[in-house]
């Protein structure tokens, strides 16, 4: 069993009848008694207050599963944790979906799908799961799991320990997942080499995973050739949001269909900025959160999409005179009619919305918040969580 494996639970019944009387005990029970009658001393539960833990117990649902039915694969969104009640569960990963390799076969009582929700992992699935036999779950919300992690320092830890270990396995595979993201988010990037001080613009284009090879598009620039092989190039650019950083080595410039491409080397480092305790909450149409924007003297005021403690999103009317790039320091975000925070921010990205063609969506980052604002932020944000709880279970 690999190191991964080793921090699951397989215990399974000895016999057939052994495995019958409890399928029919454990399925007889209701998923609140289930919690409370059989998951105390799993090494996830235990580590939790009485009272999260009974608010998790109340909030679990039972799903079903057949053989081979796949729950998610790696780099699928995180929404849920599981926790097994019967049957098999196979953790696996599955690298450009060609080669499956698994990480581990967990049974009733094992939990899984927790290392997704941790900020470190950008809210991505780290693996896929598969039902290997037909089996029931208990399905915990994943917003719920998020917001108990939020103040629990020392299980998050444990937690972000297995998901180092699951790193080791397989850093490469997330080097690759963070690389084909920023591709696919067709935002642009920053390079910059020694012997400029420029930095140049231009977009990843390619992850090409069985070269071993990132391609880079054509920069814009009043030098000749400014990039060459063997150059080390840093490359800062964002994803959703948030920085990402990494250098790479220039293996060789081509012309491609008369522009330049630039394939270099996968990094062999890369810093993606999320932070532990990052808080995250999407504000539905029907709030009141609201951002007012300062530049260049005019006011610009639009409604508050998402908010965490690393930024925030916001749509303002499309034709502001507002840019990816700018730094704004006259911003406002009330988000009740007593809370009003003013952070710095940096506009990170600026996207069209499809559902309303007259607004554009801005994504940023704090450049600077005080403290008062953002315990301020916290406390709205738990809030808001508690809020939706008390509403769900109505």
């Amino acid at each position: 069993m690999n190191t991964v494996a080793a921090h699951y639970p397989t215990n399974y019944p000895t016999s057939d009848q052994e495995e019958a009387v409890i399928t029919n005990i454990m399925i007889a029970l209701r998923p609140r008694e289930f919690f409370e009658q059989h998951l105390q001393d799993s090494s996830f539960i235990k580590e939790l207050p009485p009272s999260d833990a009974e608010v998790i117990g109340a909030a679990g649902e039972y799903i079903d599963y057949e053989d081979g039915e796949v729950l998610f694969l790696e780099g699928d969104d995180a929404d849920a944790m599981y926790f097994i009640v019967t049957g098999k569960i196979l953790i696996y990963t599955d690298k450009d979906r060609t080669a499956e390799k698994e990480l581990a076969q967990l049974g009733p009582l094992a939990h899984f799908g927790e290392q997704g929700l941790l900020s470190i992992n950008a809210g991505k699935r780290t693996a896929s799961a598969r039902a290997v036999e037909k089996t029931r779950l208990i399905r915990v919300s994943g917003e719920l799991i998020k917001n108990t992690l939020a103040h629990q320092s020392k299980l998050v830890a444990q937690l972000e320990k297995i998901g180092a270990e699951q790193q080791e396995i397989k850093r490469e595979d997330r080097k690759i997942q963070l690389l084909l993201r920023l591709s696919r988010s067709r935002t642009s990037i920053n390079l910059q080499v020694p012997r400029f001080s420029d930095k140049f613009s231009s977009l990843l284009v390619g992850v090409d995973i069985n070269r071993h090879v990132i391609q880079l598009d054509e920069v814009m620039s009043e030098h000749r050739n400014p990039i060459r092989a063997g150059d080390t190039v840093t490359v800062t650019g964002s994803i959703t949001g948030t920085p990402i950083v990494f250098k790479t080595r220039v293996l060789a410039v081509k012309i491609v269909d008369g522009s330049t491409l630039y394939e270099c080397t996968i990094p062999d480092e890369m810093t993606y900025e999320q932070q532990r305790a990052q808080f995250r909450l999407e504000l539905g149409a029907a709030s009141r959160a609201e951002a007012s924007v300062t530049k260049d003297g005019k006011k610009y005021r639009g409604k508050i999409s998402d908010i965490s403690e690393l930024g925030a999103a916001f749509r303002l009317r499309r034709g502001v005179p507002i840019e990816k790039g700018d730094r704004i320091d006259h911003v406002a975000f009330n988000l009740t009619s007593e809370i009003t925070i003013q952070p710095k921010i940096e506009i990170m990205n600026v996207l069209d919305v499809a559902k309303a063609p007259n607004l554009q969506q801005f994504g940023v980052r704090f450049l600077g918040i005080s403290t008062a604002d953002s315990a301020a932020l916290k406390e709205f944000m738990r809030e808001e969580e508690r809020r939706r709880l008390r509403m769900g279970r109505r």
